[in-house]
Parts: C-alpha cells; sequence; structure tokens
C-alpha cells in the first residue's frame, strides 16, 4: 500500500527527467524496495495508533507528492489537473463496481442454473483482480503526459460547476453562519464548550479548503464565485481563532495528545491556506498542496513528531500532578501520604 504511491512520486520525477540514465533509474527504484522492507521491520511492527497513524500519513503525503511533482515550478493548470484526475478516479470506481458485479451475476446465474457449486472465496479474488490490476491500468492510462495541459472546460462541466456554486457553496455559507451565531453564544454566556468546537471547525474548514481549491479557477467567469473566494477565506480565519483557543484551553489543563497535536496541525496548515487564499492573487494550490503533504510527514516523523511532543507532554503532565502531591522525591515515585478524593 505505502509502495503503490511510493512507486508514483518515483515515475513521476523520472518524468521530470530528475534521473535520466537507466542506472540511475534502477538505483532509485532499489533503494526504494529497501526503504519499503526498513519501514516494515521496524515503523510497522503492529496495528495500534501509533504505527496506523504514521502509515496513513505517509500514505497521504505521498500521494499528494504525486500530485504536485509534475506541476513543481510551474504555473496554472494544477488545479485543472487535480480535478481531471479527481473525476478519472470516480469514473474508475464507477467502471470498476459496475464490471464485478456484472461478473458477479453470471457467476452466480451460472451456479444457480448449472449447481456448479462456485467458491465464494473466487469473488473475493474477482473483486482484487479488478480493484488491484483493471481499476490501476485504466486509472494510470488517462493522466496526462508530462507537458500536457488539461484544458479547463474539458473537466469544469456544467454538472460539477453546478454542484460546486449552486449547491456547496451556499450550504457552506449556511453553516458558516451557524458557527457564527454559536461563536457569538460563546461570548455572551462566557461558557466554553469542551473539545467539540475544535472538531467542528477544523473538519468543516478542511473540506473549505477543498472547496475553494476546486472554485479558484471559476472566479474569472463567475461572479459568485469571485466574490465567495473574496470574503470567505477572511470569514473562516476568526472561526479558526475560536478553534486555536479551545484547544489551548484543553492542552493547559490536560497537556498535548497525538490528536489535539494532529488538530493544531490540521489548523495551522487551514490558517495558512485560508490566509493565502485571502491577501494573494497568485495562483496558490501547489504550494497549498505541497505544505500539505510537508505537514503530513513532519506531524508523524522526528523529534517534533505527535507522538514524542504528546509522550514529553503527558510526562510533564504526570511529574506536575506527582509533585502537587508530594508524591515525587528526587526524581522516585512514592505513595501519597495524603490525598483528597477530589
Amino acid at each position: 500500500a505505502l509502495g503503490i504511491p511510493l512507486a508514483l512520486c518515483l515515475r513521476a520525477l523520472g518524468e521530470r527527467k530528475v534521473f535520466t540514465k537507466r542506472a540511475s533509474t534502477v538505483g532509485v527504484y532499489i533503494a526504494a524496495i529497501v526503504v519499503l522492507f526498513l519501514y516494515h521491520q521496524f515503523f510497522l511492527p503492529n496495528l495500534e495508533m501509533v504505527a496506523v497513524s504514521r502509515f496513513v500519513a505517509l500514505n497521504l503525503a505521498l500521494y499528494l507528492f504525486f500530485l504536485v511533482i509534475p506541476y513543481l515550478g510551474q504555473k496554472g493548470g494544477f488545479e485543472d489537473y487535480v480535478l481531471k484526475l479527481l473525476t478519472d478516479f470516480v469514473g474508475t470506481f464507477v467502471y470498476a463496481s459496475v464490471l464485478f458485479l456484472g461478473l458477479v451475476a453470471i457467476l452466480a446465474t451460472i451456479d444457480l442454473l448449472f449447481s456448479v457449486n462456485i467458491s465464494s472465496k473466487l469473488y473475493l479474488d474477482l473483486w482484487l483482480i479488478i480493484a488491484g490490476i483493471f481499476a490501476p491500468a485504466y486509472f494510470l492510462a488517462g493522466i496526462p503526459a508530462p507537458g500536457v495541459k488539461v484544458h479547463h472546460k474539458s473537466v469544469y462541466n456544467k454538472f460539477l460547476q453546478i454542484l460546486l456554486l449552486y449547491i456547496i457553496l451556499p450550504l457552506l455559507t449556511a453553516y458558516t453562519a451557524i458557527l457564527y451565531a454559536y461563536f457569538i453564544k460563546i461570548i455572551v454566556t462566557q461558557t466554553w464548550p469542551e473539545g467539540i468546537v475544535s472538531h467542528l471547525v477544523l473538519w468543516y474548514s478542511l473540506f473549505s479548503s477543498v472547496v475553494l481549491f476546486f472554485v479558484y479557477r471559476l472566479q474569472e467567469e463567475n461572479k459568485w464565485a469571485n466574490i465567495f473566494l473574496k470574503y470567505y477565506p477572511k470569514l473562516i480565519l476568526p472561526l479558526l481563532v475560536m478553534m486555536f483557543i479551545s484547544m489551548g484551553i484543553r492542552i493547559n489543563a490536560y497537556g498535548i495528545t497525538e490528536n489535539r497535536y494532529f488538530v493544531i496541525i490540521g489548523g495551522l496548515w487551514v490558517a495558512g491556506s485560508m490566509l493565502y487564499y485571502a491577501f494573494k492573487k497568485s495562483p496558490a494550490g501547489v504550494k497549498i498542496v505541497f505544505a500539505a503533504a510537508m505537514a503530513a510527514v513532519l506531524a508523524v516523523l522526528g523529534p517534533w513528531s505527535a507522538y514524542t511532543i504528546s509522550k514529553f507532554s503527558q510526562n510533564r503532565q504526570l511529574e506536575k500532578i506527582l509533585t502537587r502531591n508530594d508524591m515525587l522525591v528526587d526524581g522516585t515515585i512514592i505513595p501519597a501520604k495524603k490525598i483528597s478524593a477530589e
């Protein structure tokens, strides 16, 4: 699963002429295989939270790198390219599903009419062949060759424009109004909710960032899209401030955990994206997606990772509790002499 996006990134780099000689190409792929083997041995010892979250983050980062590599250092067309890949992916999923269901119907009919006793395992094998061989081959065959630009009007068809401009954008506007009303309620009542604000704002703003990414190319030809892009990113910034304050209250009380760390990283990326959309006029798509990929990598690898920081923070929390109750003497934990039930 990690090898597929890694190989895609290497292929994209090869098409950008980062390495051209056959020997260097073979060497790079051999090194990738070694890295995958070492990763499996040392970073995937089990399927617990740390190993799985790191695995998911690196998968996400590699797929994002695969998107941006063809357009690094280039101007314009990135949003069209990503949208083409997205629509091709959805189309591939539909084709693969129809093909699978059709073949299942044929096998089931043969089994029913001729009493062949087809094994149920054959259906799973059939799906694995279609999803693992047919679908990737079909999808990858449709990726534009290096230097070939995707035509804007070929991907932003009428269906997609109506979906984005007249269904999703009004829904986001209504949701923003609800969050602002809740924001005002917090200020009036001076009562800060526990935990729910951060996740509501984060997932809403992440989705908003994706929508803005695709709407960006429509602002020149649609007045509503232009107005939305002009004001919406600025409206999200106060909500993000509310999210950071809510998260700060939780961290001050209970320290940093992996989940809180990921929320902060996601919030910082969204804030950067919204600031870019609000005050920069040049296309920002490649930079924003590249930043997301880098954030995913940095969040799970290195001494600044979620796991290292949260471990340090929780150890400090424990030390404070022990010290406050006279249970820590010269670095050694001792039983409490007197401690309240609370």
